[in-house]
């Protein structure tokens, strides 16, 4: 049981930082390998916290999978997570497996269903305020996505609201890597607010983000760069906007990753739309030689 929990917990790492197939490769086998394990006669306490584990890792597999562009085998495996953390006793795990099943929801053009997916989470009242704040701003992005942007807004007071009472420290360890990690919420909150038109509010949050989100989210800074430099262009500062650009389109050469592939694409679109037509084909040369 401990084997696996330290496989879910390097697993974890390695794919928050740059992901890629060969993590990808090695998490299925130690899935695989994991999920023999529950025949196996043990102690409820053990199997609690093999179930936990083995959702974790199924959960950390089937979000790389979505990542490659993979979205049904994705939903596949998320929800084997679900059925898995279900199992277990970390109610904010089986909440963050939700809302990685609502984003695959989502992006298949079902944002609704991602919203009710994240309305069962938040359901339980178990959950701590911290997972809470990021179901809310998750929903608030699906929202934005269905065309509901008065739910979106409320959407984002209750996240807002919920991380106000948040106590990082009670946090499971896993945690830790994701939703308690510096930066985190303001990343969350402002992709939602980005895609809300709340520009000025995504700004903050985003700015807030960066300034704060370690080396280990890589593919989150990101996320965060590319919406603000859009941001700046839309604003008029239109070096500094290109500039961020720029080293967006720099830093993403070596990450393999669909949501920061399509991000790049948004903000290129953005570039172009706003007039600086020679900088959208330069950053379009930029990816291609990358």
């Amino acid at each position: 049981m401990r084997a696996v929990e330290a496989a879910a917990d390097l697993y974890m790492r390695m794919d928050l930082a740059r992901g890629g197939n060969a993590a990808i490769a090695m998490a299925r086998g130690s899935l695989e390998w994991a999920v023999k394990l529950r025949d196996r006669p043990m102690a409820e306490s053990t199997r609690d916290r093999l179930s936990s584990a083995i959702g974790l890792l199924a959960d950390r597999v089937g979000w790389a999978t979505y990542d490659q562009g993979r979205l049904e085998p994705a939903t596949k495996l998320l929800t084997f997570a679900l059925d898995s953390a279900a199992r277990g006793s970390d109610r904010d795990l089986r909440a963050h497996t939700m809302l990685d099943l609502s984003v695959a929801f989502a992006d298949l053009g079902r944002p609704r269903d991602g919203v009710d997916i994240l309305r069962m989470a938040l359901g339980d009242e178990r959950i701590s305020s911290a997972e809470r704040a990021n179901l809310h701003a998750v929903a608030a992005r699906h929202c934005a996505a269905a065309g509901d942007r008065a739910a979106g807004l409320r959407h984002i007071g209750l996240a807002e609201e919920a991380l106000a009472r948040a106590e990082p420290a009670l946090a499971p360890d896993w945690a830790h890597h994701i939703t308690v990690s510096p930066g985190h919420h303001d990343s969350a909150l402002g992709l939602a607010l980005f895609q809300l038109g709340e520009d000025a509010r995504a700004r903050a949050r985003l700015s807030a983000a960066l300034d704060r989100l370690g080396e280990s989210r890589t593919r989150t800074g990101l996320r965060c760069l590319t919406r603000l430099a859009v941001l700046r262009i839309r604003e008029g500062d239109r070096e500094a906007g290109a500039e961020q650009a720029r080293r967006a389109v720099t830093l993403a050469s070596d990450v393999q990753s669909m949501r920061v592939a399509n991000d790049l694409r948004m903000m290129i679109d953005d570039v172009r739309q706003c007039g600086m037509t020679e900088l959208a084909r330069e950053l379009s040369r930029s990816l291609v030689a990358a």
